[in-house]
């Protein structure tokens, strides 16, 4: 992913503005499709532009919020080494199970949490991240206050939220709803867009990101765009990012539902295919930043 400054707001039309409200659960299928689909291609690469950031170092104590499957949480492990401490925490037990299942979380302490609750250790930590949680969160400012008390003097704090989803970034997402849109399935929609809902403008997205860090209390807060990829193997598996959705399985059990919304979507993702077979689709995050006060 490579940094830029945030465009003016796009004329196409943003799916995500009117997804704040939606509910998004994660279970057990949805955790396995979350590995499955997701990790390799999106949340791995994109763990990387938060390391840029605010690398962890060897011996650092790191909190991983809204860990999901583990994947920053192992990250992270493997770059503090067994002189460090990591602690991932999540309110999915789905999610949590999965993670934990995974051989490469050996050490890692993984705990059912909810991440607005200010119980977390006072503190203890010399880094803590946050990727792609925020914007499921009803209160991240809350959720922010809780970190920033769990962090040492001088310890940073670094997080992810993605863009909106429209005709122009993160379009694999707008695509998707517009699939869902043309299979008679609106009633989805809102919810398919849940993770591209923290602000519907890019210019929006990065003021809120900012309002909150200083809000809560961070210190030299920064927020940038960057734009990267979601890559996936084939079109088979970018069509699957629609199970991991909360309707996900309801979609695909239904075989002329799911034959239908397939090759809706699959058309709509030619576009993106490789010669190599491979299905690579612009996306943008924004990538926030801020400081632990030293006093």
């Amino acid at each position: 992913a490579h940094p830029r400054v945030c465009a003016p707001p796009a004329s196409a039309r943003a799916i995500a503005s009117a997804a704040n409200d939606a509910t998004f659960s994660f279970g057990k299928a949805q955790a396995q499709f979350y590995d499955d689909v997701l990790v390799d291609g999106i949340f791995k690469p994109w763990t990387e532009s938060m390391f840029a950031t605010s690398r962890p170092v060897t011996g650092d104590a790191v909190l991983d919020v809204a860990c999901g499957t583990g994947v920053v949480a192992r990250e992270c492990a493997a770059l503090v080494g067994e002189s460090g401490k990591v602690t991932a925490i999540d309110n999915s037990p789905g999610m949590l199970a999965r993670a934990k299942a995974n051989p490469a979380s050996r050490g890692i302490e993984y705990l059912e949490f909810d991440a607005c609750a200010p119980t977390l250790p006072r503190r203890a930590f010399d880094r803590a991240y946050c990727q792609q949680g925020l914007q499921f969160m009803a209160d991240p400012t809350a959720a922010m206050k809780a970190v920033l008390s769990s962090l040492k003097r001088g310890g940073h704090f670094t997080c992810a939220v993605w863009a909106p989803a429209n005709s122009s970034e993160n379009q694999i997402i707008y695509h998707l709803g517009e699939a869902l849109r043309d299979v008679g399935r609106e009633d989805w929609v809102d919810v398919a867009v849940k993770p591209m809902s923290w602000s519907n403008t890019d210019s929006r997205g990065v003021s809120k990101l900012e309002d909150c860090l200083i809000e809560a209390g961070f210190i030299n807060p920064d927020v940038a765009c960057e734009d990267g990829t979601f890559a996936f193997d084939d079109l088979t598996q970018a069509v699957d990012i629609a199970k991991v959705g909360p309707y996900g399985e309801e979609l695909a059990s239904d075989d002329a539902l799911w034959r239908e919304f397939s090759e809706n979507f699959r058309a709509r993702l030619k576009m993106y295919v490789q010669e190599d077979g491979r299905v690579v689709v612009p996306a943008r995050s924004f990538i926030g930043h801020g400081v632990a006060p030293w006093n």
